[in-house]
C-alpha cells in the first residue's frame, strides 16, 4: 500500500517540480513574419492628350444701316407748300448752234444771225464779249427772241489819219471796236491804212 503523501510532502514536490522545470532551457519559439514582397510601383497609365477642338470662325459682324432721320416739318393750317418746277430746255425753240471758226469775232456772228452781239453774249453766259475763241460752241436764239437792233438814223464818215487805229477811233464814238470792226467789214481790226473811211452808225 503507497502511502498517501502529506501536505507538507506535496508541497515539497511542488516546489521541486518547479525548480526542475526552472532548470530546463527553453528554447524560444521564434515566430518569422512572412516577408512583405516588394510592392511595385503602379504603373500609371498613359494619358492621352486631347487635341483641343479648332475654334470656330467668328462670322463678320453685318453692319447695320443707320436710318436716315429725315425732319418733316409740318405746314400750317391754311398754307400749301410750294411744289418745286422743274424746267427742261425744249428742243423746238429754234435754236441753233454755231461752232466758233478762226477769226471769228462775236459781233460778227451777231450781225450774221440778226441779233445783238450783247444779247447774244448774255445769252450763252460771256462776260467779255471781246474773248472767243475757235471751237466754242454759241447758242443762237431764233430771231424775235432779242430785238433786232434798229437801223442807223444816220451815219458820220470818218477818214483815217496818220497815227489813228480802230480802237481810239471807237472809243472816240462810244463804241466797241470790234463791233465797228464789223459794221465796216474789216477782217482785222489791229490793221486798218491811213485815207481809209470809216462808217461810223449814230442813232438818235
Amino acid at each position: 500500500v503507497t502511502p498517501t503523501p502529506s501536505l507538507e510532502e506535496m508541497a515539497d514536490l511542488g516546489m521541486v517540480s518547479m525548480m526542475a522545470e526552472a532548470g530546463q532551457t527553453q528554447t524560444p519559439m521564434v515566430t518569422e513574419s512572412p516577408l512583405a514582397s516588394p510592392t511595385e510601383a503602379p504603373t500609371s497609365a498613359p494619358v492621352s492628350e486631347e487635341t483641343p477642338p479648332a475654334p470656330e470662325p467668328t462670322p463678320a459682324p453685318t453692319p447695320v444701316p443707320t436710318p436716315s432721320v429725315v425732319e418733316v416739318f409740318p405746314t400750317p393750317a391754311g398754307e400749301t407748300q410750294p411744289q418745286p418746277v422743274v424746267t427742261e430746255p425744249s428742243a423746238a425753240a429754234g435754236e441753233v448752234t454755231y461752232v466758233v471758226q478762226p477769226g471769228d469775232r462775236l459781233f460778227r456772228i451777231a450781225l450774221r444771225f440778226g441779233v445783238d452781239y450783247r444779247a447774244l453774249a448774255a445769252y450763252n453766259n460771256i462776260l467779255n464779249p471781246d474773248r472767243i475763241y475757235p471751237g466754242q460752241v454759241l447758242r443762237i436764239p431764233q430771231p424775235g427772241i432779242f430785238p433786232t437792233p434798229s437801223a442807223p438814223s444816220r451815219e458820220i464818215l470818218y477818214t483815217v489819219q496818220p497815227g489813228d487805229n480802230l480802237f481810239r477811233i471807237a472809243l472816240r464814238y462810244n463804241m466797241n471796236y470790234l463791233y465797228l470792226a464789223a459794221y465796216n467789214n474789216i477782217p482785222n481790226p489791229h490793221q486798218i491804212r491811213v485815207g481809209q473811211v470809216i462808217r461810223i452808225p449814230v442813232n438818235p
